[in-house]
């Protein structure tokens, strides 16, 4: 095992075992459907993983991966925090055995939540995302840089079922008419430990292409700070991917 990457899992865990009354750790991986919840103020929390997509079109096979994707969320209010994403990409086309491969472009944002959950309202936040062109390899750089804004709403159902849905607008960088987002998630808590989820998502109206997936996946809580989940899909529409699968890890530094 890389030896940095042991002394982090020793810190993790020494962390872990130094808190009393961990808060919960949610996280908004390995789903596309982003939590209303924010992280608690001060701590830093790293959600990271990988996921690879496949789609044959014309015969052709293409594949695409995201050999690590990263998210760095900091609290720096009770309802606000900070949030800085990195990926490192790459595409391969069978026919010509042709491979390309780069940073995508640094992602800024952030997550302010609105109202808790609470006399049957669910909880609501609202996310704006920047991505910048200048950041990324060559093969990855948009023309202009590409925003996003998202409502995310939470519904807990009972002790063990949670809903949770987001609505919002995409642009891509190329042009000007933006994607609308949607996705719909129920997930189970099958154990204090386990949970899964299932999900709808897809993209309605960026340049007149339609994408509707489905997904579905499996967290374990390995200890209260530090997370693993795998998760997989298909495309249902003739736009999106066939299929992906990828798996990740979250933790919570100590504070």
């Amino acid at each position: 095992m890389n030896v940095r990457l042991l002394f982090l899992l020793i810190l993790i865990a020494a962390g872990a075992k130094a808190q009393e009354n961990i808060p919960e750790l949610i996280t908004d991986r390995p789903d596309q459907t982003e939590s209303a919840e924010v992280v608690p103020l001060n701590a830093l929390q790293i959600e990271t993983g990988f996921v690879v997509f496949n789609d044959k079109t014309n015969q052709v096979q293409h594949t695409s991966y995201a050999y690590n994707s990263t998210l760095l969320r900091y609290g720096i209010l009770p309802n606000f925090e900070l949030r800085l994403g990195l990926e490192y990409l790459g595409d391969k086309t069978e026919i010509s055995s042709n491979s390309i491969s780069g940073f995508g472009p640094l992602y800024t944002g952030f997550k302010v939540k609105i109202s808790d959950e609470q006399k049957g309202m669910p909880a609501i936040a609202i996310l704006g995302a920047l991505t910048l062109p200048f950041t990324a390899n060559e093969e990855y750089k948009p023309s202009e840089p590409a925003a996003n804004m998202r409502l995310s709403i939470s519904h807990t159902l009972s002790d063990r079922i949670s809903l949770g849905y987001n609505l919002g607008a995409e642009w891509d960088g190329e042009t000007p008419t933006p994607g609308y987002f949607y996705s719909i998630a129920l997930g189970i808590g099958i154990s204090d430990k386990i949970g899964v989820f299932a999900e709808s998502f897809g993209l309605l109206g960026a340049n007149d292409k339609e994408e509707h997936l489905l997904d579905a996946g499996v967290t374990y809580l390995l200890l209260p700070n530090l997370q693993v989940d795998i998760s997989g899909g298909i495309g249902l529409s003739e736009n999106a991917a066939d299929s992906f699968v990828g798996a990740g890890l979250s933790f919570r530094l100590p504070q």
